[in-house]
């Protein structure tokens, strides 16, 4: 019949060697095919094309950030060994570089910062949350890691242990995933001084408020909490390990209340919640540790409110979540002595606190929270005693040990006179944290000749070259707007304020993060000269040694005593 098309073959080969023939004779137009092309290359253009426009410098920064770290002097062993190592240790550098121009080009790229705010906005709009943020209902938002912990594996599993030790890459080293081992070695190195030790997990957000994350009701049951909690806190008893668990208290005070015990927009807990923890580590510390009677501190507790945007609302991004996710004002409790003097740690106290940042949220003022109101000034008040407190925004699975090791390392015994050490950390840490070896080494009095000594009120500008630097995340990849990153200053000319002093070195903390934006010393590279004002790191330690660092990763530099800088324009 004419007009109808041929019947198709029902052979499945023959229908595919006809496609095979059409697709060969694909034909396009030269002039299609020169357009197709001119767009192409002028879509991968016009980026780097408008921030050579715009800004110019960026490129600039670029070439700083690829420039590949200097390498550490080989060991005896490393030069007997082969040109195999030098390779593998070059291609770690040159590996390093690439993800810091990636890390650069994500975050400060002009494309970057003129798409990111909108496309956050709509997602958010939409429901969606980051790679950091989830969010629940009612205006609700959690930090993903938290999701993650409480909704995941068991952290103690082994398989999962397996494959977190055998993680890392070329240019990361792999974690120590089980914290019994960091846990049970930081009990066995304070006995020998005769310093108890209280392990104190803190509850994270969904493990107390899920109910937020899902709107049908149910969502608390959903995020009952990680599978090996329990097992790990009963093991470290079997072992001896004092656990202040909090979490069954918490929920009990939650099903009481029947009111949030956590911040809305915020990764931490609410004052009222901090207060309570605070209550009942003291009346646990009492009955675990004999401590001596000595005269109460006359503190005097005054409310104040405060208004701040939370953590998890500023990491969505500018606009931070629109008007659901507004400002929080919330009464924190100040602690003051009778003279009005806000609350300080004392170094001669026989309690210290290692804590993260449930410690500092309502004591460091750059966390948005208000100050002197937070979980050492409260316990200090509820055991009616001094305390001393060493505590770091993230990392909670080794930072204060961290911090308490390198204090031990240059002479400055924290330990002394102690009774107890109490270690608080986010849970999230038993399931992502790093629960690497923390030596704490008899405290020692030497320090390196080499390394520049601050001496109290002395205010120097000192130049020279950057040796070392410590690692600096990206704005918003964590919960914390400031951050500070450690700098090892080679050939150190004292020019101003100070005796001549040539050739010599100085560890000194910078600000490399304000308000979730880069500051000039983020972008400091090995090789870089600098100019900077500085003055003892013990100046202002106290109100900025919450702040999560970047050290550098240099074992000498540990004993040095730092100053605190500022760069000079």
């Amino acid at each position: 019949m004419q007009g109808r098309r041929p019947a198709r073959s029902a052979d499945p080969l023959a229908r595919i060697e006809t496609a095979r023939h059409e697709l060969g004779r694909t034909a396009v137009a030269p002039a299609t095919a020169r357009g197709l092309v001119i767009a192409f290359l002028a879509a991968i253009a016009a980026a780097p094309l408008a921030q050579l426009a715009v800004e110019p410098a960026w490129f600039a920064d670029a070439r700083r950030a690829f420039r590949p770290a200097a390498a550490s002097a080989p060991s005896a062993a490393g030069r007997r060994g082969s040109a195999a190592a030098a390779v593998v240790e070059g291609n770690r550098r040159l590996l390093a570089s690439i993800r810091r121009v990636e890390d650069l080009t994500a975050d400060d790229a002009l494309v970057a910062r003129a798409l990111r705010p909108a496309t956050q906005a709509v997602l958010s709009a939409l429901g969606a949350g980051t790679a950091q943020v989830v969010q629940g209902t009612d205006g609700w938002l959690f930090y993903a890691p938290d999701v993650a912990y409480v909704t995941g594996p068991g952290f103690l599993d082994p398989q999962r242990l397996r494959r977190a030790a055998a993680g890392g890459d070329t240019v990361t080293a792999a974690r120590r995933p089980d914290p019994r081992p960091a846990l049970l070695d930081l009990r066995r190195q304070l006995a020998r001084r005769g310093v108890a030790l209280i392990v104190m997990p803190t509850p994270v957000k969904p493990a107390v408020d899920g109910e937020r994350l899902a709107g049908d009701g149910r969502g608390a049951a959903r995020v009952a909490g990680n599978a090996s909690y329990r097992t790990f806190v009963d093991e470290l008893r079997r072992r001896g390990v004092a656990v202040f668990d909090l979490l069954d208290e918490l929920r009990a005070r939650k099903d009481a209340l029947r009111r949030p015990l956590y911040l809305a927009t915020d990764t931490h807990w609410r004052p009222e919640t901090m207060e309570f923890a605070a209550d009942r580590l003291a009346a646990f510390i009492a009955r675990e540790v004999e401590l001596p009677d000595t005269p109460a501190p006359a503190y005097r507790i005054a409310g104040r409110p405060v208004t701040n945007r939370g953590d998890t609302a500023r990491l969505l991004g500018p606009p931070a979540g629109g008007p659901a996710y507004r400002p929080e004002t919330v009464t924190v409790r100040q602690v003051a002595s009778e003279d009005g003097r806000l609350w300080r740690p004392d170094r001669a106290a026989d309690v210290l606190l290692l804590g993260d940042s449930f410690t500092n949220v309502f004591s460091l003022d750059a966390m948005g929270w208000g100050s002197a109101a937070g979980l050492a000034e409260h316990l200090s008040a509820a055991l009616r005693r001094s305390i001393d407190r060493l505590a770091q925004n993230d990392a909670g699975a080794h930072a204060s040990r961290e911090l308490l090791a390198a204090a031990l390392a240059r002479g400055d015994d924290r330990l002394a006179g102690k009774r107890v050490v109490v270690f608080q950390f986010a849970a999230r840490e038993l399931g992502q944290g790093d629960w690497r070896p923390v030596d704490l080494p008899q405290a020692s009095g030497p320090r390196p000749a080499a390394f520049l000594r601050p001496t109290p009120g002395a205010r120097l500008e000192i130049r020279g070259t950057v040796r070392a630097v410590g690692p600096v995340p990206r704005p918003r990849s964590v919960p914390y707007r400031d951050h500070i990153v450690g700098v090892r200053v080679a050939g150190v000319t004292v020019e101003a304020g100070g005796a001549a002093a040539d050739g010599g070195e100085a560890l000194v903390y910078l600000r490399s993060m304000r308000d979730n934006a880069w500051t000039d010393a983020a972008r400091y590279r090995v090789g870089d000269a600098v100019r900077l004002r500085v003055r003892p790191w013990s100046d202002v330690a106290g109100a900025l040694d919450g702040i999560n660092r970047g050290e550098v990763d240099d074992p000498s530099a540990r004993l040095a005593e730092p100053w605190w800088g500022e760069p000079v324009r």
